[in-house]
């Protein structure tokens, strides 16, 4: 499922092709045909993402929202388009760019009040000017002995955070993924939050890489070093101690954590 850092990257592709023009939409599955109808030859104002939710403003207030969920996408093409296929639920185009959306769980018109509904239900996005990390602190104290890593994951703690964020962040924070919320120091907390928003936020530019570039290549790793992308996520040692990395099934998802460098327990400062 894409990330928020990659909701956000879309956003603003979908704002720079489209924003302040004309626009074609139709329907080519039929799924949305009424609503691509009533979206058809008119203007686009902008798209905003919020989490992994993306929202496209128009003319008279209607809003398109996706989700793309873990099979959708946004296939876009410059110049020439071809012949839409049966699966796309919406075809934007304003030459030379046509974008083609293609296997969203959600993807509905809705108006203003919908919109804010759906943002009441979701904890701040770390990529966004107003996002509150008093917030995510309230959230987080209600369940003291919820597993910090499954916090992570929950969209109505922090928006737009994935598998592959939490699992980097709280390594390289020293968090152990299985740390009851409650026993993460406020120091922990800030150091979390601002190192979530560092990695989304060069996501969003240089797609889903959390290595530093200065960083040399992983001691172990057997792939190609441009390849090396991770910390722990998907490793097989760690880059930093050389230990080897655990999987930890939580919240449904493959997590993975360095028992040196992530201890259950918090050390003494």
């Amino acid at each position: 499922m894409p990330e928020g850092n990659t909701i956000h990257r879309l956003a603003g592709e979908q704002t720079r092709d489209f924003a302040g023009r004309i626009v074609r939409a139709r329907s080519p599955q039929g799924r949305f045909a009424r609503e691509a109808r009533r979206l058809d030859r008119r203007g686009f104002v902008r798209a905003e993402a919020y989490g992994k939710h993306l929202f496209q403003h128009w003319e008279s207030g209607r809003i398109v929202h996706v989700h793309l969920g873990m099979a959708g996408w946004f296939y876009r093409t410059e110049g020439s388009a071809a012949r839409a296929r049966p699966s796309v639920r919406l075809r934007l185009s304003a030459s030379p760019v046509t974008l083609d959306l293609i296997g969203p769980p959600t993807c509905e018109l809705v108006g203003e009040a919908e919109r804010l509904s759906i943002l009441a239900r979701l904890g701040p996005d770390p990529l966004r000017d107003d996002a509150d990390p008093e917030a995510v602190r309230e959230a987080l104290a209600k369940r003291p002995q919820r597993p910090i890593g499954d916090a992570l994951l929950d969209q109505r703690v922090i928006a737009g955070a994935g598998n592959i964020y939490r699992t980097e962040a709280l390594f390289l924070t020293g968090i152990h993924p299985l740390r009851p919320s409650g026993r993460v120091s406020s120091e922990e907390f800030s150091a979390l939050w601002e190192t979530l928003r560092a990695l989304m936020r060069r996501g969003v530019t240089e797609g889903t890489v959390t290595v530093d570039a200065s960083e040399t290549p992983h001691p172990k790793s057997v792939r190609a070093a441009e390849d090396d992308d991770f910390y722990v996520y998907g490793q097989a040692t760690c880059r930093r101690c050389g230990a080897r990395i655990r999987e930890i099934p939580l919240s449904g998802r493959r997590m993975f954590a360095c028992p040196t460098c992530q201890p259950k327990r918090r050390r003494r400062p």
